[in-house]
């Protein structure tokens, strides 16, 4: 006893300095208390080795219907691989993490800030094992490229009561989700993780359902194990899921009572040891923010409830289908009018609570919803095959109606945030070439940035980005690869004193009203202002570098792309300047 107490002590005391290391043994735990609880198979030996044979051997067949869709997943997937080798620089929001830490030889560690109420210590962990193999643009987007590699097998193979054509045809549509588009384009997103996890989690309760094997077991249980860990909201999905499936399963579909006998049978028990896992992550959140309870990160972003309820009506028609099958589908096993399926019902419940956090928290962003989104094409998806057969020519073409408005929906938000993150992207690497051919040919002992009207958010961002470049910054000192002799000073119309620009960044901010003479004056891509505002400073010397967004829009789709600003991170509130995504640099006189 008193070395287990001595251990809990050492184990609480480094709850957060050491969590990869307590982590690592709590799967180890996981993994032993799944085998023992689960106890041997109520399936004989020989039935299991015949189940597996049967997967093992099922022939695969290629109907002629399904080769459109399968093409289409292909096709989606290769966009993907374009994505992330056209373009792509580490540039993008956020990825400071990788360009001052990582690729820089840098640990950082686990994130876990209870002053801001942020609890999610695998985000970006995975990273740290590739900064050993790959420095690259490239090697950084093969993972989540392999991700959904393993995400679309999962789909094509998991489900068969539908067909091949139509689970190629789910997962196409999932591909093309916003949701997911954003995340997967993305390198710092950590909902990519939870869908990837969540997939897994999938298809290991799909295989113990129909093997019995212990080892599905364990590898669900991990699978869910890791997935709560990335994104604080995932463990409603996780509890969701267990806590629906454990109730379908002992409501008896006939008469009143329940069958509570049923909670000893081994998918119970592997649904009490999800429902385990998603308990310990509560237990480890509370440890870490009993002298912190706050969400001062959801209170810092959340929005109104006009602009919530505004959001998710016109930004996420497939949630709401997705909210109105499951509410319907609940009903009906209510009224014990349908059997319950637990797998796909017990997730589309996870589904739900995930939604419904996200709405009370006023988090409106689209990437937030990945998971419901990936849960709500398979489920709505499934639904309306299984049910087609069954449909009135009424309820088909009001079906058909709402999926090719959701369709629509999907592609064209997808299409505006690939080409709002894609020019925003090119034209702060051009910007930054442009900053160090500038500052190899000054005279001065220091090139000054002015950025007039850029907040300190996105002035540290792009300055990590050029520190990654390697021009030298006040504050952080010089980068791995620094060609620039001279330090370059960042000065900001926004500060009303020197100071650092963020408080967990060593960059220093100089306040300055107007430039000085030999200033660069930086207009981002991503800044908010119009053209009218930045035009002052346009005047006031030589332009030197300018970049327009590429391919160009036509004037006349703007009223458009006023409704597709929901897929923004900058502009998803407020209307698009006229000089969106156009940036340029003017050395002032």
């Amino acid at each position: 006893m008193p070395f287990l107490i001595h251990l809990l002590k050492a184990v609480w005391r480094a709850r957060i300095d050491s969590f990869l290391s307590i982590y690592a043994l709590m799967t180890g735990m996981t993994a032993i208390s799944v085998v023992w609880f689960l106890g041997r198979s109520l399936v004989p030996d020989r039935a299991k080795g015949n189940e597996f044979a049967k997967i093992r051997d099922r022939r695969f067949s290629l109907p002629r219907s399904s080769i459109a869709p399968l093409l289409l997943v292909g096709s989606v997937l290769i966009g993907y691989v374009v994505l992330a080798l056209k373009w792509e620089a580490f540039a993008d929001y956020d990825e400071a993490f990788f360009t001052l830490f990582t690729l820089r030889g840098r640990n950082f560690p686990a994130p876990i800030w209870p002053d801001s109420g942020r609890f999610f210590p695998l985000g970006d962990q995975e990273f740290k094992l590739i900064q050993h193999f790959t420095g690259s643009v490239v090697g950084y987007h093969a993972l989540p490229i392999a991700q959904l590699l393993i995400i679309s097998f999962i789909l094509l193979f998991v489900d068969h009561a539908l067909s091949l054509k139509a689970r190629a045809t789910v997962a196409a549509v999932c591909l093309i989700l916003p949701s997911i588009v954003y995340t997967f384009t993305g390198l710092v997103y950590q909902e990519r993780n939870v869908v990837f996890w969540l997939a897994c989690l999938v298809f290991f309760v799909k295989m113990f359902e129909q093997t019995q094997s212990t080892a599905c077991a364990v590898a669900a249980a991990i699978s869910a194990q890791n997935m709560i860990y990335y994104k604080e909201t995932a463990f409603l999905l996780l509890l969701g899921f267990a806590v629906g499936r454990l109730i379908l399963r002992c409501r008896r579909f006939e008469g009143e009572c329940w069958e509570f006998r049923r909670l000893r049978s081994r998918e119970s028990r592997l649904d009490l040891c999800l429902l385990s896992v998603g308990l310990l992550f509560l237990l480890y959140y509370a440890s870490v923010m009993f002298r912190h309870p706050n969400m001062q990160y959801a209170s810092d972003y959340e929005v109104t409830w006009d602009r919530t309820v505004l959001f998710y009506l016109t930004g996420d028609l497939l949630g709401l289908m997705f909210l109105a099958t499951v509410l319907r589908r609940t009903y009906l096993i209510v009224q014990r009018r349908v059997s319950p399926s637990l797998l796909w019902d017990g997730l589309a419940f996870g589904g739900v609570a995930c939604y419904a956090a996200y709405i009370f928290l006023r988090l409106c962003r689209l990437y937030y919803l990945a998971p419901v989104d990936f849960v709500a094409v398979l489920y709505v998806g499934r639904r309306i095959i299984l049910s087609w057969e069954k449909m009135n020519s009424w309820k088909r073409v009001a079906t058909l109606v709402l999926v090719v408005v959701a369709l629509l929906q999907s592609i064209s938000l997808s299409f505006f945030h690939v080409y709002e993150r894609e020019n925003m992207l090119h034209a702060k690497a051009e910007l930054a070439d442009a900053i160090l051919v500038q500052s190899r040919s000054s005279t001065s002992t220091a090139q000054r940035l002015f950025f007039p009207f850029s907040g300190r958010y996105l002035i540290t961002e792009f300055t990590s980005y050029l520190v990654y470049r390697g021009l030298r910054v006040e504050g952080e000192g010089i980068a791995v690869n620094s060609v620039a002799a001279n330090e370059a000073v960042i000065v900001s119309a926004g500060f009303s004193q020197d100071k650092l620009c963020v408080d967990y960044r060593k960059f220093v901010c100089h306040a300055g009203r107007i430039p000085n003479r030999g200033d660069l004056v930086i207009e981002l891509p991503d800044d908010l202002e119009s053209n009218a505002q930045f035009d002052t400073y346009r005047a006031g010397g030589e332009r030197v570098f300018t970049y327009a967004p590429r391919p160009d829009i036509p004037k006349w789709l703007y009223p458009l792309l006023g409704y597709l600003r929901l897929a923004s991170y900058r502009w998803r509130f407020m209307p698009l300047p006229d000089r969106w995504l156009d940036a340029s640099i003017t050395i002032w006189r």
